[in-house]
């Protein structure tokens, strides 16, 4: 994709930015132990083997928006596969692995290793915030992305992968014109990159946060935004 667009408008979407990053107040990652067991019925005297569900990428992995990460992705997710049963008796294990800030690129380099030290059945990435909001390139996205992508799968090779796509953020009412059409259509390239790239990879893409229900700073999911982006992931699995 063409980043032309985008920077042709960049002196004043760059103004933009800036005053909104200034009033924006900047929210720390979920508090809390980056593990957790939700769900599991008995079996006998013995409890199910759970589904072991891992969660890597950036600040929406690591539940930035709300104040612990069961409330996050990892736990809304987990929640929903819980609820729908299942072998494991609607067990799920889940791991969240990842940062605030994060690009594709530095998902890669510093959380790929932490990410595969345990086995998992499924494993959802969460990049593209931080790729669009700096106007990176599509290439080197797409090229991470799919390494990330490389790496789960040696690590375990029967596991399901899902890829969030970038946020919508073209419909996020908290950006102004012209940095939201700037930032819609840079998301909106890195999305078509994604879908190829998942594709692949045999991997599923789920719908990126919309924007619709946000933490205090408008612009991270809030819980209910969580919960709507782990529907989605169900979703895209079915």
């Amino acid at each position: 994709m063409s980043r032309l667009p985008a920077l042709l408008v960049a002196p004043v979407a760059v103004r933009q930015g800036r005053a909104l990053q200034r009033d924006t107040p900047r929210l720390p990652e979920a508090h809390g132990a980056r593990d957790g067991l939700i769900g599991g019925a008995g079996v006998g005297a013995h409890i199910a083997k759970p589904l072991r569900l891992l969660v890597v990428g950036d600040s929406t992995a690591v539940g930035t928006g709300v104040g612990k990460l069961e409330e996050g992705l990892p736990g809304q997710l987990a929640r929903v596969l819980s609820e729908r049963g299942g072998p494991a008796g609607g067990a799920v294990a889940w791991r969240a692995v990842g940062r605030n800030g994060a690009t594709a690129s530095e998902v890669l380099a510093e959380f790929s290793t932490a990410a595969v030290a345990a086995h998992f059945d499924l494993a959802v990435v969460m990049v593209g915030w931080n790729d669009a909001l700096q106007l990176g390139s599509g290439r080197a996205f797409s090229t991470s992305l799919g390494q990330l992508l490389d790496r789960l799968h040696a690590a375990s090779p029967d596991a399901r992968l899902v890829v969030v796509a970038p946020p919508v953020f073209g419909r996020f009412s908290a950006l102004p014109h012209p940095l939201r059409w700037a930032l819609g259509r840079q998301a909106g390239g890195l999305t078509r990159r994604a879908a190829r790239v998942a594709r692949a990879h045999a991997a599923a893409l789920a719908p990126g946060f919309d924007g619709r229900s946000v933490a205090s700073d408008r612009f991270h999911p809030d819980a209910d935004g969580y919960r709507s982006l782990a529907e989605g992931i169900a979703a895209a699995l079915a």
